[in-house]
């Protein structure tokens, strides 16, 4: 995560739309300045937000995976599709790096990637982080490589 980000960052990680970041902007529940006529968010503010969402994030992400499992609409696209629950037992700056590496490759202009999700959660009791990775087989495993070679 760079110092600053957009409203379309952030609501891609959390798998909002930008509008409803821009609501929290504007209902003072979420941190923000303009920067050029755009809205920027502190990396640390975003932490903030996160960590206040966290329950609720955490109920829908497992609501997602259950739903996956079940077979119904993930709004991944593709003929092959995979959700992927990785846990990353790491202090809270690797785990940031973590979300970095896995952002990229969700904001690459990858034609072939197709429709994908990513959430990302931090519990500071277990010092672990946990990402849920939804795609293609092949985007998901481009993803999990970049991760496993970044953590040694």
């Amino acid at each position: 995560m760079a110092d600053l980000l957009t409203v379309d960052q952030l609501a891609q990680m959390l798998d909002m739309h930008p509008r409803t970041i821009r609501r929290y902007i504007r209902d003072n529940q979420l941190k923000a300045t303009k920067v050029g006529g755009e809205w920027r968010i502190r990396k640390e503010d975003a932490e903030m937000f996160i960590g206040s969402k966290v329950d609720e994030l955490k109920s829908e992400a497992m609501n997602d995976i259950q739903g996956f499992i079940d077979g119904k609409d993930s709004g991944v696209e593709g003929k092959l599709q995979v959700c992927t629950v990785l846990d990353c037992y790491v202090e809270n700056q690797e785990a940031v790096k973590i979300s970095e590496i896995i952002m990229s490759y969700m904001n690459q202009p990858d034609p072939t990637r197709g429709k994908a999700k990513f959430q990302y959660f931090f519990d500071d009791t277990e010092k672990k982080g946990r990402y849920i990775i939804w795609g293609t087989p092949t985007f998901v495993g481009r993803v999990l490589s970049a991760v496993g070679e970044s953590v040694q």
